[in-house]
């Protein structure tokens, strides 16, 4: 008989075995039909999320429950078993096994409950635990369009909130900015030394004076992200179990991956750099009979990006090529195909190799 997962609550999802295969496997079969699911029912996303969290501190559970939460659990297997006892004749004795299995149920939600609160009490790692321990109050928005929308912060910064995002933010008042985000948004921080900007987005923080970034943490996720456009940005782990002996700085067109399961940052540019402000006009990358190493210098310049090669080899060689307003990589494609080099990236560097000066 087909299941109407539609109808399901967390409870539900845990008890289902289908689920459970997902969840300690993540097996392509199971992956997806499951994603599938929430593209057709985006509703019960909270439900996934809450059952998947349930999961993972079920089996990263290391130590036992305090021993006042085991009376409690225990008073309310009596109360559920009372039954089995009762002496009332008119009503037929459970058999003992079903007895058992209320205890069993009742222990393994008390458990999934302890976990759970275990888990998240000091490490505020999802954003509703995060606006819960908030010390002033905060006023939420909630992208419920298919649009990207804009909020304006008391300060004058702005927030471009992707479609079912959440943001929940104060006036400000204090020695810091902070706003918590659910989602995905793009911050344009208005410059104030003397205030930081802080970012709560899940399991990562995001530090800032005064730039443009992009961050997507959404609850539930293993992984965030942190891509900078303009400025410099400190990013480091939320929680005491995942924070970073030091923070990941990142200046423009550089952007950080933080997997939460493995506390592991990873840096790296991004996928289609832009040129940075502050570095003069903006170049037009139109170059005749220029030698190599001058182009390479340029587009770094111009993007703020780090190119290894080596200098003495290319010294001799001129390059006439009119690149314009292509991205920063198919430039890069066209100056190594000319002169037979190749490029690879390795973190926020971009290292060339080979090439000739046979143009």
């Amino acid at each position: 008989m087909s299941k109407n997962y539609g109808d399901y609550n967390a409870e539900d999802f845990l008890r289902d075995e289908r689920f459970r295969r997902w969840v300690a496997s993540d097996g392509r079969e199971e992956a997806v039909f499951w994603e599938d699911f929430k593209m057709r029912h985006p509703e019960k996303s909270g439900e996934l999320t809450l059952a998947r969290s349930l999961w993972a501190s079920l089996n990263s559970l290391q130590e036992m429950p305090a021993p006042n939460v085991r009376e409690r659990i225990w008073q309310h297997v009596g109360e559920a078993t009372q039954d089995v006892t009762d002496t009332d004749d008119q009503r037929p004795a459970r058999p003992l096994y079903r007895w058992w299995l209320a205890a069993a149920a009742i222990l393994i939600i008390g458990g999934l409950a302890w976990t759970f609160y275990t888990t998240f009490r000091e490490e505020p790692l999802v954003y509703r635990d995060q606006v819960a321990v908030a010390p002033v109050s905060l006023d939420e928005k909630i992208n419920t369009t298919q649009k990207e929308q804009t909020i304006t912060l008391a300060d004058g910064s702005t927030v471009l909130l992707k479609p079912g995002s959440k943001l929940s933010y104060s006036g400000f008042s204090d020695s810091e900015r902070v706003v918590y985000l659910d989602g995905e948004g793009y911050f344009d921080v208005a410059k104030n030394p003397s205030k930081p900007f802080i970012v709560y987005a899940g399991r990562i923080v995001v530090q800032v004076v005064g730039t443009s970034f992009r961050v997507s943490s959404n609850t539930g996720n293993v992984k965030s992200r942190v891509a900078v456009s303009s400025g410099k940005v400190k990013v480091f782990a939320a929680g005491k179990k995942g924070r970073a002996e030091e923070p990941v700085f990142l200046t423009p067109n550089q952007q950080v991956v933080f997997d939460a399961q493995a506390h592991v940052f990873a840096k790296s540019l991004v996928a289609q750099p832009v040129q940075v402000g502050g570095t003069g006009e903006p170049k037009e990358f139109d170059f005749t009979n220029t030698s190599v190493n001058a182009v390479l210098h340029t587009i770094e310049t111009a993007y703020g990006v780090t190119i290894r090669h080596d200098n003495a080899a290319f010294a001799s060689c001129n390059l006439t090529a009119p690149l314009g307003d292509m991205p920063m990589f198919r430039k890069l494609d066209i100056i190594c195909q000319t002169i037979g080099a190749t490029y690879e990236v390795f973190g926020t560097e971009i290292v060339i190799s080979g090439g000739s000066c046979d143009l």
